[in-house]
């Protein structure tokens, strides 16, 4: 009885902890079998224990094992890992019948093959399939030096046991699908997101660049004028506004085509990006409209920089048929200076406001003749 009531409460405990074995830690499938065998070894009196893992080739390959001896089976030096195939051997039997197979006396029983224990004398070994749902995981292996050892109770234990080893096993593949495609999706989800920002990205470039001549368009403008005009109400810094068109540009798509009026867009906006300087801003209005903004420029600073602009030009030419073709500007200049004032005066004016302005001198200079710069001034109004 004494016996039995050992054989029990070392029962209850191997089955106690192989169950509070958490199959979710970041352990491989070799250190969670090792860490079930080590269980198994360290409650009930068994010589040797090892696991052989079914493999995709239909094989069962030794994963790891154990002995009382603290020493790790499959971690030797000189270890090869042994493999059975299906129907050889103890282990193979038990995975291809899927049935427990008990040889009580290695020494006399066909069954037995010494490959895997090569030297070592046995006296009894117990080789158990272990599967869950239908599925043949692998198979546990225990064994002892002395024959006849092994019991019916060992037998209804090991029956158990692999059962909530199989268990085990299957929690621990099905946690790791589960972090794969987590993984997987993570990662899709980052590429999509990814492409979704360089198409936002490139969208929104697109959206502000004018695809002809590559300069901003007006949208772009409003966005960046925002922060000098905000300079100019609340410090005062002085800010110049430009607006120019091209003289007689329909006559010339008229004339040559649009793909000389697009030539002739496209050099003129080149001239406009070497001219203008870092902080200022330029921008394509529209057909022929361009815009600049030029940051801490007085009226008669701006006169300068839009007289120069106009004789550049003016200077350009180009060959259309065999004819050469030039063009002029007509520019239109707004100044506003010291708006830091009442908020109600500041209120009353908005870019647009000034824009407007600019574009009454850009008429008016045409109106005049073309090809100058006129200044804006109230009279306009």
């Amino acid at each position: 009885m004494h016996d039995v009531l050992i054989d029990l409460l070392g029962s209850l405990s191997a089955v106690k902890t192989l169950s509070e074995l958490e199959s979710h830690k970041k352990l491989s499938e070799k250190e969670l079998v090792l860490n079930s065998l080590s269980i198994l070894i360290e409650n009930q009196d068994m010589e040797c224990c090892s696991f052989f893992i079914k493999t995709e080739n239909n094989e069962l390959i030794n994963l790891t094992g154990v002995g009382t001896k603290e020493r790790k089976i499959t971690e030797k030096e000189d270890y090869t890992p042994v493999t059975f195939k299906m129907g050889e051997g103890l282990v193979g039997l038990a995975a291809e019948k899927e049935e427990s197979q008990y040889c009580a006396d290695c020494s006399i029983d066909s069954r037995f093959s010494n490959k895997y224990f090569q030297a070592e004398v046995l006296g009894s070994i117990i080789s158990v399939p272990v599967k869950v749902g239908g599925e043949l995981y692998g198979v546990l292996n225990v064994s002892h030096p002395e024959a006849y050892y092994f019991s019916d109770w060992h037998l209804r234990l090991l029956e158990i046991y692999k059962n909530m080893l199989g268990q085990l096993l299957s929690n621990f593949r099905l946690f790791q699908e589960m972090e794969q495609r987590i993984a997987d999706k993570t990662e899709h989800l980052e590429a999509a997101l990814k492409e979704a920002e360089t198409l936002k990205e490139r969208y929104e470039s697109l959206s502000m660049v004018d695809s002809l001549t590559g300069l901003y368009n007006r949208r772009f403008f409003y966005e960046q004028i925002a922060v000098p005009f905000a300079k100019n109400i609340r410090y005062g810094d002085p800010l110049c506004l430009l607006l120019l068109d091209l003289d007689s540009f329909k006559k010339i798509n008229d004339t040559y085509g649009h793909h000389a009026g697009d030539k002739v867009l496209i050099d003129v906006a080149d001239t406009l990006k070497e001219t203008i300087r870092g902080g200022d801003v330029l921008a394509r209005f529209g057909g022929e409209e361009f815009v600049v903004a030029f940051s801490n420029t007085v009226d008669s600073k701006g006169l300068v920089f839009a007289e120069r602009i106009r004789q550049l030009i003016e200077s350009l030419s180009w060959n259309f048929g065999g004819q050469e073709v030039k063009v002029t500007a007509s520019i239109g200049i707004c100044c506003v200076l010291c708006q830091k004032s009442t908020q109600d005066k500041r209120d009353e004016h908005s870019i647009d406001t000034y824009i407007h302005y600019a574009d009454l001198a850009m008429y008016a200079a045409k109106k005049r003749g073309k090809n100058q710069v006129v200044i804006f001034n109230q009279d306009m109004l």
